[in-house]
C-alpha cells in the first residue's frame, strides 16, 4: 500500500461502515498510543513522526506490527484535531465474550441508547475509575470505537470490556434472574437512602428520553440523584454522564464502608 493509499485508508476509518468492514479503529496522541502499546488490544499499525519513533525505538518489538514514519503535514491530513499529534495508531476492534455467570459477582454498567460521544466517553472513564470493568450497551447506543468516544475515554477504553446487546433480552436472561437491576429515573428513590447492593446492573438511559419503556418494566429498583439546590428541582435534570458518575460513586462508597 502506498503512502497516499495509507492516508486514504486511515481517513476511511473515521466512518462507521469502514470501521465495521475492517474491524479497525483509530487512536491519536502519545498518551493513547502509549497506553495501547501496554494494553491487551491487537495493534494493526502505527504512523508517527521521526521523533516519536526515535523515542520509542527501544520499546518496539520488530515484526509485531509495522511502524511507518509519516510527515507532520500528512499527520495533519488524517488527524481529527486542529493541532495534530505526533503519532496515530490503528487497532483491532476487540470482540469480548460476555460471561453471564460472572455478572452475578460484580457491578455492571448498562447503557440504553446513550447517543452523545462525550457522555459515553465520560461514562467509560467513570466506570474505569470506580472499578466497573464491564459496560453493556444497547445496539443503538453510540459507538465506543468512534474517534470522538475513543479520545474522550482518555485511555479507559483499554481497561473495560464492552458489549452491544439486546438489553431486554439481557435482563430477561435466566442466568441473571436474581440479580438486582437498578435504573436511574427522575422520580426514583433517593440514592443516598436507598439500599444498594455490591453487585447488580446499573442502567442509565438516553440523554433526553431516559430509559426505554420496554426496559423500564424490567428494572427492579428505581433510583435517582436528588437536587440540593436552593430551589430544589429548578434544573430540569442532571447530565447523564454526571448522574452516572455520582451513582457509581455512591455504590462504591456505601459498599466500601460496609466492609
Amino acid at each position: 500500500m502506498t503512502g497516499i493509499n495509507r492516508l486514504k485508508f486511515i481517513n476511511s476509518l473515521k466512518q462507521k461502515k469502514y470501521r465495521k468492514q475492517h474491524q479497525l479503529f483509530i487512536l491519536e496522541g502519545e498518551k493513547l498510543v502509549d497506553e495501547l502499546l501496554e494494553s491487551r488490544f491487537e495493534i494493526h499499525s502505527v504512523y508517527a513522526s521521526g521523533e516519536w519513533i526515535s523515542n520509542h525505538n527501544s520499546q518496539h518489538k520488530p515484526g509485531y506490527f509495522p511502524v511507518y514514519e509519516i510527515k507532520e503535514s500528512d499527520l495533519a491530513r488524517v488527524s481529527s484535531f486542529k493541532t495534530p499529534n505526533k503519532v496515530l495508531a490503528l487497532a483491532r476492534i476487540p470482540l469480548f465474550k460476555l460471561d453471564y455467570c460472572n455478572l452475578k459477582n460484580k457491578l455492571t454498567l448498562v447503557l440504553d441508547k446513550v447517543q452523545d460521544p462525550g457522555n459515553l466517553g465520560t461514562l467509560i472513564r467513570s466506570a474505569d475509575w470506580f472499578g466497573v470493568d464491564t459496560v453493556i450497551l444497547s445496539k443503538d447506543s453510540a459507538e465506543i470505537t468512534s474517534p470522538k468516544v475513543v479520545q474522550s475515554t482518555m485511555g479507559s477504553i483499554f481497561r473495560i470490556s464492552f458489549h452491544y446487546l439486546d438489553l431486554p433480552g439481557l435482563l430477561k436472561s435466566p442466568e441473571i434472574k436474581d440479580l438486582p437491576v437498578f435504573g436511574a429515573f427522575i422520580n426514583g428513590s433517593n440514592i443516598y437512602s436507598a439500599v444498594l447492593q455490591e453487585r447488580g446492573l446499573v442502567v442509565l438511559g438516553n440523554e433526553s428520553r431516559g430509559i426505554s419503556p420496554g426496559l423500564e418494566k424490567l428494572i427492579t429498583k428505581k433510583i435517582s440523584v436528588p437536587s440540593f439546590g436552593h430551589d430544589a428541582g429548578s434544573a430540569e435534570s442532571l447530565n447523564i454522564a454526571v448522574a452516572g458518575s455520582i451513582i457509581l460513586s455512591e455504590f462504591r462508597r456505601r459498599n466500601n464502608q460496609a466492609k
